[in-house]
């Protein structure tokens, strides 16, 4: 899931508050309040209202991140496009949201603490994987499709069926920018996708595409 830190006061504000008068004081913490009111709002743009991931822009501030990170130290990092396409046999107007819900409980529970997951469309999600290469990010692919059918295969209300399809590349040495690692996981996600639509028919089926090897 992804990490935003704590919003705390900054050291300056605390430096000097045993020096301060009543109105003073007052007027500081009035200040605190707005800086930390500011802090949560900014932390909320970036969580999709829906699952409480991360957004697509959180998921482009943490893919640049990284892969500065990956250009400085030459860390590996992978990245999962996982899409979810819903078959609902008995209509429920809620059925849709449940299961991306239920997917997105399924992603926290799965993953390591320091693995990043976002919502990043209607149906596709990203998960950032610091310190992994494309064997390793393969590896929790599989997983993630394992335990993608105990979360999702049973709906209260409506009988769902549902495909997932996945891509997994990595951050190469010879990449300029993290653009390159998208591309090239939706890439594998199309073959997937497209491996999925020649079966025809719905019924639970997961297909993880591998790039990079």
């Amino acid at each position: 899931m992804s990490q935003h830190p704590s919003s705390k006061p900054s050291a300056h504000w605390l430096a000097d508050i045993d020096s301060l008068d009543r109105e003073g004081l007052i007027e500081r913490l009035r200040s605190m309040a707005a800086e930390l009111d500011l802090a949560h709002d900014r932390e909320r743009a970036l969580i999709d209202d829906l699952t409480g991931l991360g957004n697509r822009r959180d998921f482009v501030r943490q893919l640049d991140t990284l892969f500065s990170q990956h250009q400085r130290n030459d860390l590996p990092a992978s990245l999962i496009l996982l899409d979810i396409v819903q078959f609902i046999n008995h209509q429920a107007p809620s059925a849709g949201d449940r299961v991306l819900r239920a997917f997105s409980d399924c992603l926290r529970e799965t993953l390591r603490g320091m693995d990043m997951s976002f919502r990043i469309a209607d149906h596709e999600f990203a998960v950032i994987l610091p310190d992994t290469s494309v064997n390793g990010a393969s590896a929790v692919a599989d997983k993630l499709r394992l335990a993608a059918a105990y979360f999702l295969v049973e709906d209260a209300e409506a009988s769902t069926t549902f495909d997932v399809s996945v891509g997994v590349d990595a951050f190469r040495v010879e990449d300029e920018t993290p653009n390159a690692v998208v591309q090239r996981a939706y890439e594998a996600l199309d073959e997937s996708r497209a491996a999925q639509a020649d079966w025809g028919g719905p019924v639970v089926r997961l297909i993880t595409k591998r790039k990079g090897f």
